[in-house]
């Protein structure tokens, strides 16, 4: 097997690493998207009582799983100005997305009557 800074060194020539970071740039993107989006829809089931049993279990099991991979890929930012550049493009990328979904930001429920199990 070829030492480390050889397998690098060439993944950086045929430009793989550039590959790999971009395809984990947008993966993790999607990833901030997708779970922002089921953070939104468990209020919504939360305030209708409607967050339960397995449903609540395997939520509860995603944001868990969630949080250690954000933790972990937090780890590879390393400076405020990618940090920064991150959450710009979440920014973007969130907007031309609910967009294209129509998922827009801003909703009430229709008849926000005492239903709201809060």
């Amino acid at each position: 097997m070829k030492p480390k800074k050889q397998l690098i060194k060439a993944a950086i020539e045929d430009g793989s690493l550039d590959r790999m970071n971009m395809l984990l740039s947008a993966a993790h993107l999607l990833n901030c998207e997708a779970n922002n989006l089921v953070d939104e829809a468990a209020e919504v089931m939360l305030k209708r009582g409607l967050l339960l049993g397995e449903l609540k279990m395997r939520h509860n099991d995603f944001v868990r799983s969630a949080d250690r991979y954000f933790k972990e890929f937090a780890m590879m930012i390393t400076t405020n100005k990618t940090k920064m550049d991150m959450f710009s493009d979440l920014e973007e990328f969130d907007k031309s997305f609910r967009e294209w979904a129509k998922v827009t930001t801003e909703w009430e429920p229709i008849n926000n009557s005492d239903k709201i199990c809060e």
